[in-house]
């Protein structure tokens, strides 16, 4: 039998603590086993060891919290995601730029003589290609800063060509040491053109197609070439290697002020030299490329007003001094009346020599005088006796005036009278009246005739 178990000694005050009554231990430490449990449950308390627990699955164990900052800058900054990996942008590669690209040009100097040089084409990319916009990246809206480029509508000339162009960060802009000569556009014209008033474009062609007749001097410059100027710019204007430049000129003028007169004297050059001017100048010269019936046709249609038909070959000899003699006005006024018109009146004109063989029959300045002018003209022309007989008659001036078939013939008398040539004076007969006449003369268009003019 056994013994009974003896009552509980009481605890005496220097005895320590039962287990029951020490500190609670962590649930995740092991139990103590006596001394070495004290001391190891005074150690657990500094630094408790974690250890799987026999009941693994009831209590798991936790996983390790990931790492901290020591010195975060902002509680932020701890739950802020790491960067995100931008994508490598690529820069396109510079433009070719070679002497393969060069394209041959030529300038013609003060002097008359023409050079060679090498430039870039005129749509060579000076710019180069923008960067690819970045995916990640919004684009900003036109009222966050102003755009960096023009609109698509505006056109800029290119920038000055240089081999080191000036950096745009550098806070100052370098000029390039040599301007760029680039010839003008093919396109219309770069100088945005008024509307054109009909009435003033013809007035002014009418003035100019004078102003380059009236002169014998002047018109024999336009038409066997030498250096011109410019009539509507005057003293301003520089000269000209020959009247192909004029024209260009004058088709594409420097200003708008003067447009009107410059496209006037470009359309009385044309007719001058009988080149068309309904077609745009360019440096092929195309344009002067014009049939002689309509040469013909756009000189005949300028005519000097009042109407005037021009007698020539009414010399009759000489007299002893050695001075020309001819018919005079009274004689060729009866001469004209026995050829039945009416309404004219003739003034012979004279000079140091004498007469010079050309008489004027001047007519009213009115539309019924037009009429009667055209009508002894057109006398003339049926006889063989127009502007291109007289042609014919001047190829032959090698021979006897006295004798030549062509100026002088034998009535049924035996007698020998002169061959009379008859045409309507046109503007390119200016230079053959006599200064008064001239002065006085205007020149009209009969396809555009207004009497009120």
């Amino acid at each position: 039998m056994k013994k009974p178990n003896p009552p509980p000694s009481k605890p005496s005050a220097s005895a320590k603590p039962a287990a029951g009554m020490a500190p609670r231990k962590s649930r995740w430490g092991p139990p103590p086993a006596g001394a070495a449990g004290d001391k190891a449950a005074s150690t657990s308390r500094r630094t408790p060891t974690p250890t799987r627990s026999s009941n693994a699955r009831r209590h798991p164990a936790p996983t390790a919290p990931a790492p901290q900052a020591r010195n975060p800058a902002s509680p932020a900054a701890a739950t802020r995601p790491p960067p995100h990996q931008q994508p490598r942008v690529e820069t396109p590669p510079p433009p070719p730029y070679g002497f393969h690209n060069l394209d041959r040009r030529t300038i013609h100097l003060a002097d008359g003589t023409v050079r060679t040089y090498f430039a870039l084409p005129p749509d060579y990319p000076f710019e180069p290609a923008p960067l690819p916009q970045l995916p990640h990246f919004q684009r900003a809206g036109p009222e966050a800063w102003p755009p960096h480029q023009p609109p698509p509508q505006q056109q800029f000339p290119p920038h000055d060509k240089r081999r080191h162009p000036a950096d745009p960060d550098e806070g100052f802009s370098r000029h390039p040491k040599q301007s760029r000569f680039e010839p003008p556009p093919h396109q219309p014209s770069q100088m945005q053109q008024p509307p054109v008033d009909r009435q003033a474009l013809r007035k002014a062609f009418l003035k100019y197609s004078k102003m380059l007749n009236e002169n014998s001097a002047q018109k024999r410059i336009y038409l066997e070439g030498g250096r011109v100027q410019c009539l509507p710019c005057g003293r301003s204007s520089k000269d000209f290697a020959d009247v192909h430049g004029l024209v260009m000129h004058a088709y594409n003028p420097p200003n708008a002020d003067s447009f009107v007169d410059h496209l006037g004297l470009h359309k009385a050059l044309c007719v001058l030299k009988g080149w068309d001017y309904t077609k745009v100048p360019d440096n092929s010269k195309a344009y002067q490329s014009l049939p002689p019936d309509l040469v013909r046709a756009n000189r005949e249609d300028l005519i000097i007003w009042p109407p005037t038909v021009i007698i020539r070959n009414t010399t009759t000899g000489r007299k002893k001094d050695g001075r020309s003699e001819g018919l005079g006005n009274k004689e060729m006024d009866k001469k004209i009346a026995e050829l039945g018109f009416a309404g004219g009146k003739s003034k012979s004109l004279y000079g140091k020599e004498g007469h010079l063989g050309l008489t004027l029959i001047k007519f009213a300045n009115n539309p019924s005088g037009l009429k009667e002018a055209e009508r002894l003209a057109e006398f003339f022309e049926r006889q063989d006796h127009g502007r291109v007989g007289w042609s014919r008659a001047q190829a032959t001036h090698n021979l006897d005036p006295d004798t030549n078939p062509m100026l002088v013939e034998t009535d049924s008398r035996g007698e020998k009278k002169r061959i009379l040539y008859g045409c309507l004076a046109i503007s390119s007969d200016l230079d053959e009246l006599d200064s008064d006449s001239r002065k006085r003369a205007t020149v009209k268009s009969i396809k555009e005739f207004d009497p009120s003019d």
